[in-house]
């Protein structure tokens, strides 16, 4: 029997429709029905190959995943390949030689360093180690280019730098035996990176140093500044005027060439000096070149502007007129601009009768400060958060009632000052004391130490008005930024025209004021004054609160847009709506505004003649 159900379970279950076809027939003996009330029934076959099919789609899938993600793996780390590939074919890096590759290890290139100082304090030379001049001189012209082009020497670039021309700065301050030796051996492991293709951060730091590296240290004691190297200029300027170097490098060698200008122009060669106007002359009248952003392109112009001011002859105007265009043209950015307005101020002589038209340069100038102040006003504008949306529509009814309209408020620049919060009553009294009182006090001090009464009044009256002098709050921080761009502006625009920050023209004319025929100097003059006015305002450090300072700047536009043309608008209020008569609602209840004008006499509806008498409706 047991084995008569094994049978007949796995039929069914092998063959489920001939099992369901021949289930009458078993069902008449008692086996059959425990078999199917213990044995579930089996699923139908098209559902079966449905989810065997399933399963295979299933597993395909994920083979397909893992190949598609095995080929991007690939493709990708042949990307990183070929890309470190290029990115090593585009700079190189210094090798050392074998026998000297020991020295990659730290503590072998301690020994160097130690050498570097002993040529640093040595007094003779002949009392150092005879290994410290070779050891020095590999690890400045060698060791060092080496570490530096290295990637992973990125980070401390600039120490490694700093510390070489601290080295020599030293060694050349105490008159070292070594200051020879150190300087040459810096020269030409700087020369070595600045010129080779290598990382550009490795050459823009040898670039610096090279440009603060100096023949003669800084003399304090005699007032004299330090002397640049002369073997340094040639490398400059040779890198500036390639233009298959990056704007970084270029950029770079040009601040080195400003340094040495600034120091040296009275050791230049002659042709050194022609040709360095030329290039100088070349980048202030170059157009912006598409690579490169405006104000970066403005900022190099500025250090032809120092370089050309250095380098031009006393009587000399044609960089005066240079500097008048470019700070009255309304395309070139504040940056330029204003500087060279400032630069102007450093002209006494040879710009007499080239303003042509002083009244057209001032109002560009005056432009440039009325832009100021307003971006000044757009910025914290912009910061402002707007007011959250009415939860409710307003009534439409109130838009037809006009309200009397206010006085507009004068908006003053400045804040009165405020008393000690101890002061009460008279402030000359002091202390909240009344006239008899301080009198009695005197005149009884008066008598007991010696003093009259008129000392006592002084004393009061001094300690009166010493308590009544106003102290300015701390200064909030935007406030303090914002008065200090904006000033800056000032000042360079009061340089330009008088030659002094402050607006006080010097005994000799300067700057715009000299550029002009004497009988306009008292409209130049006017304008200064007009400047100083706005200056004051400015600089009122009872401004401290941002709504008190952005008050106070706009009181100010209008004094601006005035001098530059600029016609300045204010929002007023809309006067387009008039007032209406009031409309009623319903008959018989009045207007809306509350008032009897359309009620009857007795209160009633209209013609009915009041309300009916008690007992019953009209016509009862």
């Amino acid at each position: 029997m047991a084995l008569r159900l094994h049978n007949e379970l796995s039929n069914q279950t092998r063959y489920p429709a001939a099992a369901d076809s021949s289930s009458d027939k078993s069902s008449r003996t008692g086996i059959t029905r425990v078999e199917h009330r213990s044995v579930p029934t089996p699923p139908h076959f098209g559902t079966a190959r449905v989810a065997a099919q399933t399963g295979v789609d299933g597993r395909e899938r994920r083979r397909w995943a893992v190949r598609l993600w095995f080929a991007m793996a690939v493709m990708a780390a042949f990307w990183w390949m070929l890309a470190g590939v290029v990115s090593a074919q585009q700079f190189d890096a210094i090798k050392l030689p074998p026998a000297f590759e020991a020295f990659k290890d730290p503590k072998r290139a301690s020994q160097l360093e130690r050498a570097v100082m002993q040529l640093k304090t040595a007094k003779d030379l002949s009392k150092v180690d005879s290994s410290a001049p070779g050891m020095s001189k590999f690890y400045l012209e060698q060791y060092i280019p080496w570490k530096i082009t290295q990637r992973e020497s990125l980070p401390e670039l600039s120490d490694i730098v700093e510390g070489l021309l601290k080295d020599v700065d030293g060694a050349q301050r105490i008159g070292s035996a070594g200051t020879r030796t150190l300087l040459a051996g810096t020269f030409v492991g700087m020369k070595k990176v600045a010129e080779g293709n290598y990382l550009p951060a490795a050459r823009i730091n040898a670039i610096n140093a090279l440009a603060r590296l100096n023949e003669k240290p800084l003399d304090i004691a005699n007032g004299r500044p330090p002397l640049p190297l002369r073997y340094s200029y040639p490398i400059l300027f040779k890198l500036y005027t390639d233009e298959n170097e990056s704007d970084g490098i270029r950029a770079a060698a040009l601040h080195g060439i400003h340094h040495y200008t600034r120091l040296a122009f009275p050791v230049m060669k002659p042709d050194e000096k022609t040709a360095l106007v030329t290039e100088m002359n070349n980048l202030l009248n170059q157009e912006v070149p598409g690579s490169r952003d405006p104000k970066a392109h403005a900022y190099l112009q500025r250090f032809a502007v120092d370089i050309l001011n250095i380098l031009r002859a006393p009587n000399d105007a044609t960089l005066g007129t240079q500097l008048i265009s470019i700070s009255t043209s309304e395309e070139k950015p504040d940056l330029i601009a204003l500087y060279s307005a400032s630069k102007l101020g450093g002209f006494q002589s040879g710009l007499e009768g080239k303003v042509e038209n002083p009244g057209e340069v001032m109002k560009q100038w005056s432009a440039r400060a009325f832009n100021a102040v307003q971006s000044e006003l757009d910025r914290f504008a912009a910061q402002t958060r707007p007011r959250p949306a009415q939860s409710q529509p307003p009534n439409p009814i109130d838009f037809l009632r006009k309200a009397a309209p206010e006085k507009p408020k004068a908006i003053t620049a400045t804040r009165k000052g405020r008393a000690p919060s101890g002061m009460m009553g008279d402030p000359g009294m002091g202390m909240g004391m009344g006239p008899d009182m301080d009198m009695e006090m005197g005149m009884e001090m008066g008598m007991g130490m010696g003093m009259g009464p008129d000392m006592d009044m002084g004393m009061g009256m001094d300690m009166g008005y010493g308590m009544m002098q106003t102290i300015a709050n701390p200064q909030p921080p935007e406030v303090n930024l914002s008065r200090r761009k904006i000033d800056f502006v000032l000042q360079q625009l009061l340089q330009g025209a008088t030659g002094s920050a402050q607006g006080t023209p010097e005994e000799k004319p300067s700057g715009l004021m000299a550029g002009v025929p004497e009988n306009q100097r008292a409209e130049v003059q006017a304008w200064v004054d007009r400047i100083l006015e706005v200056s004051a305002v400015v600089n009122d450090e009872q401004l401290d609160t941002l709504e008190e300072w952005l008050e106070a700047l706009d009181t100010q536009r209008p004094v601006l847009g005035d001098l530059a043309g600029i016609e300045v608008d204010y929002e007023e209020e809309d006067t387009s709506i008039q007032e209406n008569p009031v409309l009623p609602m319903f008959p018989g209840f009045g207007n809306v505004g509350g008032g009897d004008a359309d009620q009857p006499a007795d209160g009633g509806l209209p013609g009915a003649g009041g309300l009916p008498a008690a007992g019953g409706l009209p016509g009862q």
